[in-house]
């Protein structure tokens, strides 16, 4: 069977994205992908669905998580990929972050209403459901209420740091997430590096002890971007990950499959996972397609 590539970064309602595990699976099957990672913003409970929905299809669901963390007061985010969502400490604290974002998404509307800016928090928390409230939900409000014109200028003027609706979350350590992941038998990835700024930045955290992998295609990385991320990973003998980084609806590089990894740099990834699981005591990982 010819190999048609692997997202390894997509999210859903469960956390910030738009359409549930299910419709990601349709998606990555009329992209033609062979492998598809669902990484939702601390939170695993969507994975069962992608699982569900994934069998009879010869797709490969990849469980995953994307986790906030802080280095040096600095925002930095990893993909814990292939990790086993059962795994007793990750899902403890992954539900401690979720209470601590609804408390976050409370504040958030506090905050706005001192501006004379009323949302209603029964109606953003039944959009959430059990999902991971973010900052988001919020701006999507403001939309539909046409406070702003879009998301972005929702981040702009009231929910980006610094700005008078804006309430930091609760995060990781970069060391604690790194641990939590290997902990459930998962690789430890660099989401999107070149959100993190100069080079120097981006080269001294591929250097932080335990992590496995650096996500070199990423819809904000241009071609220069990916290669010198490429050789970065190989200097440092980090694997390579990459994914669409999908919240829907698909829009140019952000759909599914718009960027993914071929065949090599998977089989790579799928044997490290396999090794990972095995060192971590958890079950081994099932890569076979559904």
């Amino acid at each position: 069977m010819v190999f048609g590539g692997a997202d390894l970064h997509c999210h859903s309602t469960v956390s910030d994205g738009l359409e549930p595990p299910g419709a990601l699976v349709r998606r990555a099957l009329e992209a033609g992908l062979s492998a598809l990672a669902l990484t939702d913003h601390d939170a695993v409970h969507g994975l069962p669905e992608l699982e569900e929905r994934a069998r009879g299809t010869g797709l490969v669901p990849v469980p995953g998580v994307e986790l906030s963390t802080r280095r040096e007061g600095e925002d930095v985010h990893v993909l814990g990929l292939f990790v086993d969502p059962e795994e007793p400490e990750l899902v403890a604290r992954l539900l401690g972050m979720r209470e601590a974002r609804d408390r976050r998404g409370e504040a958030m509307v506090g905050r706005l209403a001192e501006l004379g800016i009323r949302l209603e928090l029964g109606e953003l928390r039944r959009t959430v459901g059990d999902g991971a409230f973010g900052r988001p939900h919020v701006a999507r409000a403001l939309v539909e209420r046409r406070i702003v014109a879009s998301e972005r200028e929702a981040f702009e003027r009231f929910l980006g740091p610094g700005k008078p609706g804006y309430v930091p979350k609760p995060r990781w350590s970069l060391a604690e997430a790194i641990a939590a992941v290997h902990r459930a038998g998962g690789l430890a990835v660099l989401a999107h590096p070149v959100w993190y700024g100069a080079q120097e930045t981006i080269r001294a955290l591929s250097a932080e002890p335990g992590l496995d992998g650096l996500e070199t295609v990423h819809p904000d990385h241009d071609i220069g971007a990916q290669l010198r991320l490429s050789v970065l990973a190989s200097e440092k003998g980090l694997l390579v990950s990459g994914g669409s980084d999908y919240h829907g609806p698909p829009e140019g590089r952000k759909a599914v499959g718009a960027c993914r990894l071929g065949e090599e740099e998977w089989l790579r990834l799928a044997a490290a996972a396999r090794d990972r699981r095995a060192a971590s005591g958890r079950p081994p990982v099932d890569l076979s397609p559904r």
